[in-house]
């Protein structure tokens, strides 16, 4: 993912991207890629998306992220570096990551909050403070146990934001 989104000349890093697809496809069926991808590149003309490698690497992306969403086994996993990846480095994309997913989630369209139960309201504040969390320095043992808890609380809260824009969309359509 990051090679094409290099070669695309996109701003942003593969972690950030991922965050942005979740959090548009968490605000409801009506994920439009186009909109996600002129957000995504900073450009209005897609077609460099619409042949070869990026084509195909962006639609896995999408459908392995759907299908991760859409299961209800718990499978669902942020786009994060390796964990051999030094602390800080993993740090810094877990923010981008957070980022992404609350530009995401302001592309799917949902004007009220309020339609959200208190857990994902909540759970959208911390993700704006993970965001802009200062990153450690080092590899502290305690560091590591705070970030994978970190990462652990995002990967559920996901779910229960997308758990959330479902009931309501359930009860709208009843």
């Amino acid at each position: 993912l990051r090679g094409v989104l290099d070669t695309l000349n996109c701003d942003i890093g593969a972690s950030e991207c991922h965050g942005m697809l979740c959090g548009v496809l968490c605000g409801g069926p009506q994920f439009d890629r186009d909109i996600w991808l002129r957000h995504l590149s900073a450009r209005e003309d897609l077609t460099l998306f619409e042949s070869g490698e990026a084509e195909a690497v962006i639609e896995e992306l999408v459908n392995h992220t759907r299908n991760q969403l859409d299961r209800n086994d718990l499978t669902f996993a942020l786009l994060l570096p390796e964990d051999d990846r030094a602390l800080d480095e993993r740090a810094r994309a877990f923010a981008h990551w957070c980022r992404g997913f609350l530009s995401g989630f302001g592309l799917s369209g949902i004007a009220d909050l309020r339609v959200l139960g208190e857990d994902a309201r909540g759970f959208l504040e911390d993700v704006e403070r993970f965001g802009s969390l200062a990153i450690p320095e080092g590899d502290d043992e305690g560091d590591e146990r705070a970030f994978t808890e970190l990462t652990e609380f995002t990967r559920i809260g996901v779910l229960i934001v997308r758990d959330d824009i479902i009931a309501t969309e359930d009860a709208a359509n009843a």
